[in-house]
């Protein structure tokens, strides 16, 4: 789904002289998700990283296995950061910060369907930024236990 994200977003990071770094392990487990609500965060988040980088900066996609529960893909960018006061409202429905509102299209949705698609995965999103310095946006999964329920138990990561 990542891979798959990446390419569709290609038109997005071409030509404009991006550094795209990506960092999917082969042996990952499976996961316990809906393919296409992932992808729908795979895509939201790169296209949010892709849009607020700059000509010339950097995007990095990685996925880590944390635990034996869980999954973690961070997508970071060299984009202007975000403000901490900021960085727990951007997940609420049609929050846009006052610093991109005119410069980026979008409705201030996105953010918020990432969240809740985690969410009901029984995972969690995080934003880690510092402004002038980036964002890095995570978000876990849960490792797919071989049962129609994952395995959610203690030792979730994240903040």
């Amino acid at each position: 789904m990542a891979a798959e994200a990446i390419l569709e977003l290609e038109k997005l990071w071409i030509g404009r002289q991006l550094e795209l770094i990506t960092d999917i392990p082969a042996d990952l487990p499976d996961v316990y998700a809906d393919q296409r609500r992932m992808r729908q965060v795979f895509l939201n988040l790169l296209e949010n990283a892709l849009k607020f980088t700059p000509e010339g900066g950097r995007v990095s996609l990685t996925l880590l296995h944390r635990t034996s529960h869980w999954v973690q893909v961070s997508i970071c960018d060299s984009g202007p950061g975000i403000p901490s006061e900021e960085q727990q409202r951007i997940f609420l429905d049609r929050v846009r910060l006052p610093q991109t509102s005119a410069s980026a299209p979008g409705y201030g949705v996105g953010l918020s369907v990432c969240r809740r698609i985690a969410e009901v995965h029984g995972g969690r999103i995080w934003v880690v930024s510092e402004p002038g310095e980036g964002a890095c946006f995570h978000f876990t999964v849960p490792v797919w236990s071989g049962q129609m329920q994952p395995a959610l138990t203690k030792g979730h990561p994240g903040p």
